[in-house]
């Protein structure tokens, strides 16, 4: 019997993902997400002059309603710009990593073993700029999903390949592991077992 273990951890030779060199998505992908704020845009200022043509009050607030929807508008294209600079994404040999964030950042780690499927999504306006949204679905259900869009269709589909060949191969381990062999059943011993327990 191997003897039981259980070590302290070296912090200092733990891998660090800050160390990582995460990929940008493709810089069309600003154009497709300019082109979603545009739109939003468009309904915001038709929402705005339907408001002004239905309820009479608000035309006294023109110049102020006016100035919130600039904000608005404004901020929106900001707060775009600054996420899409943030995210990035990198496969390391046992797991996919995928930084986002605005003011904070986050980092999610998907090892290859919690993967059980992989897809590819085109938006409408993401097909315009040949770009695909990379899907990684795990065991741990929706909350532990990754998406990442903004990636070039050819890069998008090698990654899938390459993270589909990784299941199907650790599916197969499984599947070759011996399993345990059932023990023979002494049918007397089960009937002397059964004549003991209805005499107590």
């Amino acid at each position: 019997m191997e003897n039981f273990t259980n070590n302290q951890i070296d912090f200092d030779t733990l891998p660090k993902f800050e160390e990582i060199t995460f990929t940008p998505l493709h810089k069309d992908y600003l154009n497709v997400i300019y082109i979603g704020n545009a739109i939003f845009s468009v309904l915001l200022t038709l929402a705005f002059f339907g408001l002004l043509l239905f309820n009479e009050d608000s035309r006294e607030y023109l110049l102020p309603l006016i100035l919130i929807k600039i904000l608005i508008i404004g901020l929106l294209f900001w707060i775009s710009t600054i996420a899409f600079r943030k995210k990035g994404y990198a496969i390391r040999e046992k797991d996919v990593v995928f930084r986002k964030g605005l003011l904070a950042t986050t980092t999610t780690i998907i090892p290859f073993n919690r993967i059980q499927h992989v897809a590819l999504h085109e938006g409408v306006l993401s097909r315009m700029y040949d770009l695909s949204e990379l899907q990684v679905y795990t065991a741990g259900g929706s909350s532990s999903d990754l998406h990442i869009s903004g990636l070039p269709k050819m890069q998008a589909e090698k990654m899938k390949t390459f993270l589909m060949g990784i299941i199907e191969s650790e599916e197969s381990k499984q599947a070759e592991e011996p399993t345990l062999p059932e023990l023979p059943i002494d049918s007397d011993e089960l009937e002397r077992n059964e004549d003991a327990k209805s005499e107590q």
